[in-house]
């Protein structure tokens, strides 16, 4: 096949560096996939200690930046029972998880404004009362 292909007007240089470019692709895409899956599987081998946190906070507390379980958060929040450890900003769209035992965070958290800019809350659940948490401006 590579005969045809370089009888065609393509070097054999040609398609190895196509071939390690595709390589490459796949490296990065798989990287991304391992990683995404790091921080979640962190958060929840750290679950234990961050739930026992989570439930000595009170309704309307927001804490500054701390480390819980090992894990670092820029802020530590609890609205309606739901506790929300962010632990970052991208793009102007707060990240981070939340401990949610009543259920759907969604749900509770639905008229709830978090500063002058309205947030739309995204939440994925992982495991038990945790989430994945996302809220863009």
């Amino acid at each position: 096949m590579i005969g045809e292909v370089i009888a065609i007007g393509v070097s054999r240089r040609g398609v190895l560096t196509f071939l390690g470019i595709l390589a490459l692709a796949g490296v990065v895409m798989v990287a991304l996939v391992v990683f995404r899956g790091t921080g979640d599987g962190r958060f929840l081998r750290a679950s234990a200690e961050i739930e026992a946190f989570a439930r000595t906070m009170r309704d309307g507390e927001r804490l500054g930046p701390r480390t819980v379980g090992g894990m670092e958060f820029e802020e530590v929040r609890r609205e309606r029972g739901v506790v929300v450890f962010q632990q970052g900003d991208t793009m102007h769209s707060p990240y981070g998880y939340a401990w949610s035992p009543q259920g759907d965070p969604v749900r509770l958290l639905e008229d709830v404004e978090w500063s002058e800019d309205h947030v739309d809350h995204y939440f994925e659940h992982l495991q038990g009362a945790f989430y994945s948490w996302i809220g863009r401006r």
